[in-house]
């Protein structure tokens, strides 16, 4: 078993690609993520991506967001571009959206899950007031993903499962020979559209 362990001295780059290859497999290969992968440009692209989406009201806080997602997702071993693709099908990029079942914020999280993540990466815990907060939500909704991923050993299709329905439903279901598809798939659609969209502007510029 891999362990994505806190703290990373790599560089994002190799980070990236990395993590690139293990959620797509055979198919990163002739990939635009592939193509993509020596772009020096792909930081910047966040930063822009985040400002774009963030509703208006919250614009001002765009760098500290796009710092937010580099910083963590680097800490994490996973591709921020991935990390957006989790936010974008979460939240849409709203700080303050909130889920069917209690979920808040960036990345949706449950109270109760923030709580125990907080305690988990030593970060204060403030309740709900904590999970309005982009940069703190995104700290915790991260390092839950990198849990997840060191809980189902690098498969991506499961993790992602279990971000969006819970670990133990998911293992439910693998016993019963059932490997949950929907949400993976909307996730990694929207992965693949953030480089596709970053691969059009390069071809124009």
């Amino acid at each position: 078993m891999t362990t994505h362990a806190f703290g990373n001295s790599r560089s994002l780059a190799s980070i990236r690609a990395e993590h690139a290859r293990e959620l797509m497999g055979n198919s990163y290969n002739k990939s635009i993520v592939s193509r993509l992968e020596d772009k020096h440009d792909l930081v910047k692209n966040i930063f822009r991506i985040v400002k774009d989406r963030l509703p208006k009201v919250y614009k001002s806080q765009a760098t500290s967001i796009a710092k937010a997602i580099i910083n963590e997702s680097k800490k994490n071993s996973l591709d921020p571009y991935f990390v957006m693709a989790v936010i974008s099908g979460e939240s849409s990029f709203n700080p303050v959206a909130v889920g069917p079942v209690g979920e808040i914020g960036m990345m949706q999280i449950r109270p109760s899950t923030g709580k125990w993540m907080s305690q988990i990466v030593k970060s204060k815990w403030h309740g709900d007031k904590t999970l309005r907060d982009p940069v703190a939500n995104i700290k915790l909704g991260v390092a839950y993903l990198s849990w997840l991923r060191n809980k189902f050993e690098g498969h991506g299709q499961l993790y992602l499962a279990a971000y969006n329905m819970g670990p133990r439903a998911v293992r439910n279901a693998v016993s019963r020979d059932v490997y949950p598809k929907d949400y993976p798939i909307h996730v990694m659609k929207r992965y693949i559209s953030f480089y596709k969209e970053i691969g059009r502007r390069t071809s124009t510029l």
